[in-house]
C-alpha cells in the first residue's frame, strides 16, 4: 500500500544536537489508517530543489491515537535529515505514507515474557515503541535494553528511557555502554560487538532467558550481535532484526514478531 496523506507537523523537539523528534497530528477521519503496529516505520515525501525525495523513519511513540511520531538524525550528506533538523517547523504539511514494515512485536495482554532490545545510535528509534507498548501492555513482561553509543551528549530519548525506567523500575533494565566516554566499569566501556555481548554475558546478563530479542543499528553489530546471540543459547527464530539503508547499499533482511511467531521480510530504505 502506499497511500499518502497531508499531514500537519504539530511540534519539532530536539533530542540531540543533530536528531529531532517530529510529531504528526492525525485527523479523526485517518486514525485508523494511522494505527500502528510497534517497530513500523512512516514515509514521508516533500520536494528540495525540484526533486521530490521520499526518506522512511521509524516511528518512536504515539502518546495518543491524535498522534504519531519519528525520530530523525542529520547524517553527513542526508538533504532530507538535514532539512529535517534546521527547517521543519510546526504548523507545516508533509505527505505521509500510513504506517508500513513487518519489523516489531504487536504486544498481548495475555502474554509474559522477558524481553531483550539491542540498539546502537540511532537504532534506538524503533525500541522506544516496541519497550513502551509492551511495559504498557503485558502487565508482567519485562524488558531489558542494551544502548551503545559514543557519549552521553550524543544519546537520543535520554529523558524518555529516564522516564520509562521511573514507570516500570522492576521491569525494565536498561544497560548504557558508551565507546568515548569514560565509565566507572570497564563493561560499560566500548561498542555493541561480540566479545561485549559475551563480557555482559559472564557477568550480568543471561541471555538464555530471554523468549525473544530485537537488534537494531549498524550493520555489523547487528551481524555480531545475531552471531553470539545464537552462540549464547537464543534460538535463531527469537531474534529479529531492523535493517535500514543508506542511500547507495542493497536492500537487507528484517524479521518481526506477530502473535509470539517470527517473519521476515525484505526492508526498506533508511536514510
Amino acid at each position: 500500500m502506499t497511500t499518502f496523506h497531508s499531514l500537519t507537523v504539530a511540534s519539532v523537539e530536539p533530542e540531540t544536537r543533530d536528531a529531532v523528534t517530529i510529531t504528526f497530528a492525525i485527523p479523526d477521519a485517518l486514525r485508523t489508517e494511522y494505527a500502528f503496529r510497534p517497530g513500523q516505520h512512516l514515509t514521508l515525501k516533500t520536494r528540495l530543489g525540484g526533486e521530490e525525495l521520499r526518506r522512511c523513519y521509524s516511528i518512536c511513540r504515539s502518546r495518543t491515537p491524535a498522534e504519531i511520531s519519528v525520530a530523525v538524525k542529520a547524517i553527513d550528506g542526508g538533504r532530507f535529515s538535514r532539512y529535517a533538523q534546521s527547517d521543519i517547523q510546526q504548523g507545516m504539511e508533509f505527505d505521509v505514507m500510513v504506517p508500513q514494515g513487518h519489523f516489531g512485536y504487536q504486544p498481548s495482554a495475555e502474554r509474559c515474557a522477558n524481553y531483550l532490545a539491542i540498539a546502537a545510535g540511532s537504532g534506538i528509534t524503533p525500541m522506544m515503541a516496541i519497550i513502551e507498548a509492551t511495559l504498557a501492555t503485558e502487565n508482567n513482561s519485562r524488558f531489558t535494553l542494551i544502548y551503545g553509543n559514543r557519549s552521553s551528549h550524543s544519546m537520543m530519548f535520554r529523558q524518555a528511557l529516564a522516564d520509562l525506567k521511573d514507570r516500570y523500575p522492576q521491569r525494565l533494565q536498561v544497560v548504557h555502554l558508551f565507546s568515548q566516554e569514560s565509565m566507572d566499569s570497564d563493561l560499560l566501556q566500548g561498542r555493541i560487538d561480540g566479545d561485549k555481548l559475551r563480557a555482559l554475558s559472564e557477568h550480568l546478563l543471561d541471555f538464555s532467558r530471554f523468549d525473544d530479542a530485537f537488534i537494531c543499528g549498524p550493520s555489523a553489530m547487528m551481524d555480531d550481535a545475531e552471531t553470539t546471540l545464537r552462540a549464547l543459547g537464543m534460538p535463531e527464530k527469537s531474534i529479529h532484526l531492523e535493517r535500514f539503508n543508506t542511500p547507495g547499499t542493497s536492500v537487507k533482511r528484517a524479521t518481526g514478531v506477530a502473535g509470539g511467531r517470527p517473519y521476515r521480510h525484505a526492508a526498506s530504505g533508511w536514510p
